[in-house]
């Protein structure tokens, strides 16, 4: 079972990111933790998953615009 700490660690590399900014994904066991975190409120489809055009795999992900949570903390601002 993937622990809630696991989970936040996704999140948080999610938006840390910069907008444009690309990171591989190392463990393809993970991708579906990660498609479930993108799918948060919190972050809102933020990212994009780049796939291998030949093998149809995902190789990458890719921020295409800012969370949920990073609009909302503009906002109070």
């Amino acid at each position: 079972m993937i622990d809630l700490k696991t989970r936040n660690r996704i999140a948080q590399l999610i938006v840390d990111m910069h907008i444009g900014e690309k990171k591989p994904i190392r463990k393809k066991e993970m991708l579906p933790l990660i498609k479930e975190v993108n799918n948060t409120a919190i972050i809102g489809h933020a990212i994009r998953f780049v796939t291998n055009e030949r093998t149809g795999e995902v190789t990458h992900i890719k921020k295409y615009r800012k969370t949920a949570l990073e609009k909302r903390v503009e906002n109070e601002t």
